[in-house]
């Protein structure tokens, strides 16, 4: 025996090398009868529970292309991956922190409208290694496939960053808080807030780890919740609009909408805007989200293209139009001075301090609580692969 390991006739590698790239390296050849051309996308919806599905060529393991739990994920599902893992509690606090930056309106919209664009590019180039590469792992896999000397480099720096700049918990601790909050408790200690804290993320993980199907429901739920709560608050500027007080001045609407009202007191510094924008384009970050489940997921290809991108399109148009219904709400001073309490304002404003403060505490808490979920079922499919995947069997060769 040479110590090769005899090729398996099942893995069809996913860019087929040809024969003369063969000869010229150190890996086996497969004999031409058990070769199988590469799979399109087209196809891909036609594989199923115990298929192999399209994979690249490794030395060492090949990583399995179907989840024990079958393709599951229908396209509702998938985009409720994408959109609540973009949209968290950040959309309640963001748009102040900036405004107050940049000092007005339009530079604080614009920058919004340009972190659209800057998160299409990144989500091109995820939807490339998506399409190309349809399984579940996401990141690891697209650094694993363009990274593989020196050997393991991509995969233990995915470990690392997973381990360390890990965020599930702050979102947990906002859940806790505005919990709280919500029910009267303003100066809670911190053993009872990282409690509540700890308690949710427990919750989640034994309901997806028992209940995979019943998790996948109430993350869909609290999703569509969070959607309608924006969606509320969009709808709250337009009666604003259109049915403001007599009070208020026709002059003071006109003066709200002007072009030079839109820009008035704009902070061109760089390094305020350049701030501001990081924060827009992290407010846009997990709309490749549903790439770490694809081995789940109906449809993989085509659903990751149009899911992908249904997500970006309503990312952009609710952070848009929030930030116009505060804009109208708020006044643009208060805004900033409030910072990251805009949604505070806003609410008070609408429904007074007793409601306003109860509705917003639960709004938060359920967006928050949103977020956790499906980044939970979302993220724990690469850790796997990294308990079951070669990144931990260096010394398990043959």
């Amino acid at each position: 025996m040479d110590g090769k390991v005899a090729p398996n006739p099942e893995l069809r590698p996913l860019l087929q090398a040809t024969d003369r790239n063969i000869s010229d390296s150190n890996d086996f050849k497969e004999p031409a009868a058990t070769r199988t051309p590469f799979v399109s996308s087209a196809d891909e919806g036609e594989i199923g529970l115990g298929d192999t599905q399209p994979s690249r060529l490794v030395e060492d393991d090949v990583l399995p292309e179907t989840s024990p739990l079958g393709r599951t994920l229908t396209w509702p599902s998938a985009y409720i991956l994408a959109i609540s893992r973009v949209v968290g509690s950040g959309i309640f606090a963001t748009p102040g922190a900036i405004t107050q930056s940049v000092g007005s309106i339009g530079l604080s919209l614009l920058l919004w409208v340009v972190g659209a664009v800057i998160a299409a590019c990144g989500l091109s180039v995820a939807l490339e290694y998506g399409c190309m590469l349809p399984r579940s792992g996401g990141t690891k896999v697209y650094l694993e496939f363009t990274y593989r000397w020196p050997k393991f480099l991509a995969s233990t720096l995915f470990a690392i960053y997973a381990v360390m700049l890990g965020f599930t918990a702050s979102n947990c601790v906002v859940f806790s808080r505005y919990v709280l909050f919500s029910l009267g408790v303003h100066e809670a200690s911190n053993i009872l807030s990282k409690g509540l804290a700890i308690g949710l993320l427990t919750a989640i993980t034994v309901v997806h780890g028992i209940f995979p199907k019943t998790g996948v429901r109430i993350q869909n739920t609290l999703g569509w919740v969070k959607i309608g709560v924006i969606l509320f608050m969009i709808l709250s500027g337009v009666y604003v609009v259109l049915f403001r007080p007599v009070a208020d001045s026709k002059s003071e609407k006109v003066n709200l909408l002007s072009w030079d009202h839109l820009w008035q007191d704009s902070s061109w510094n760089w390094g305020a805007i350049a701030t501001s924008l990081f924060k827009v384009s992290y407010s846009y970050s997990g709309l490749d989200n549903v790439s770490n489940v694809l081995n789940e997921v109906k449809d993989p290809v085509r659903t990751l293209r149009s899911v992908a991108m249904t997500a970006l399109a309503t990312a952009c148009s609710m952070y848009f139009l929030i930030n116009v219904a505060y804009f109208i709400v708020v006044p643009v001073e208060e805004i900033r001075d409030s910072g990251e309490l805009i949604a505070a304002l806003f609410f008070e404003r609408l429904f007074g301090e007793s409601l306003g403060r109860r509705v917003l505490p639960l709004a938060v808490a359920l967006s928050a609580a949103g977020n956790v979920m499906v980044v939970t079922f979302a993220m724990v499919r690469p850790f796997e692969l990294h308990s079951t995947g070669d990144s931990w069997q260096m010394g398990n060769k043959g």
